[in-house]
C-alpha cells in the first residue's frame, strides 16, 4: 500500500511539474544539497499571488549530496526581517515524494502543500522554505516573495466585493 501511495504521489508530481513554471528563488544556504528547480503551483507572475482560504502545490527539484535516513521540512514568513514559523502539512520529507533513505548523487522531488489560511492578513512577504537533513544539515534552502491576497468576486451587477 506505501509503495502505491508513492507511485501516485510522484505521478502527481510529474503530471504538476509540467504544467508549471518554475519560479525565480534565492537560495539561501542549500548546504549538502542542490536546487535544481522550484515550482509554486498556480503561481503565474512574481511575486506569488497567494489568495487567502486556498492552498498551493510547491514542488523542488533538487540533488542530495549525502545520504540520509530522513529528512525534515521547515516554513517560515520572513516579515520585516523576523522568521514567523508558518504550518504545513506534512513536515516529513520523505513522506513527500522523497523514497527514503536518500542517496548521495540521485535527484528528488520533493512535493508538499502550502495552505493559506483564511484569518492571514493580506500582506507582502517572503516564504523560506528548508528541508534538513537526519543530521540537521541543509539539503535545501530557498526564498521566494510572495503576496497574501483576498479573492474578488465578480457579481452580475460588474461590482467587486472582498470574499
Amino acid at each position: 500500500m506505501a509503495s502505491f501511495s508513492i507511485s501516485v504521489l510522484l505521478l502527481l508530481a510529474l503530471g504538476v511539474t509540467a504544467l508549471a513554471e518554475p519560479v525565480r528563488f534565492l537560495d539561501c544556504g542549500s548546504q549538502v544539497g542542490k536546487i535544481e528547480e522550484v515550482d509554486v503551483i498556480p503561481c503565474s507572475t512574481q511575486p506569488c499571488k497567494l489568495h487567502k482560504g486556498e492552498s498551493y502545490s510547491v514542488n523542488v527539484t533538487f540533488v542530495s549530496g549525502v545520504p540520509s535516513q530522513n529528512s525534515t521540512a521547515l516554513v517560515h514568513g520572513i516579515l520585516m526581517g523576523i522568521e514567523v514559523p508558518f504550518p504545513i502539512p506534512q513536515p516529513d520529507g520523505c513522506k513527500c515524494g522523497i523514497n527514503c533513505p536518500i542517496e548521495k548523487g540521485k535527484t528528488y522531488s520533493y512535493l508538499n502543500k502550502l495552505p493559506v489560511k483564511s484569518e492571514y492578513p493580506k500582506m507582502k512577504l517572503v516564504v523560506k522554505w528548508t528541508l534538513l537533513d537526519d543530521k540537521k544539515n541543509t539539503l535545501f534552502c530557498w526564498e521566494i516573495p510572495i503576496e497574501i491576497v483576498v479573492i474578488k468576486i465578480q457579481w452580475q451587477d460588474k461590482s467587486q466585493e472582498d470574499w
